[in-house]
């Protein structure tokens, strides 16, 4: 499985976005177009909906530092 940054996240969405506006991308994924230019300025992560319509889901990895009990 291929590991994505939000930057690869934003480039994806880019390229689904096409010629279009960011509000007609957002109405099509179900989201406020407010919501989507925050995933493209880095100030909110990507839900459900955006995920989903990019065939991505989110992988919650913990590991352990140094120091650590």
């Amino acid at each position: 499985m291929k590991k994505l940054t939000n930057a690869g996240i934003v480039e994806r969405l880019k390229r689904l976005q096409g010629g279009r506006s960011a509000r007609e991308l957002a109405k099509e994924i179900g989201i406020s177009h407010v919501y989507l230019l925050h995933i493209y300025s880095g100030k909110r992560e990507p839900g459900p909906a955006v995920l989903g319509k990019l065939g991505i889901e989110r992988e919650v990895v913990y590991r352990a530092v140094s120091g650590g009990a």
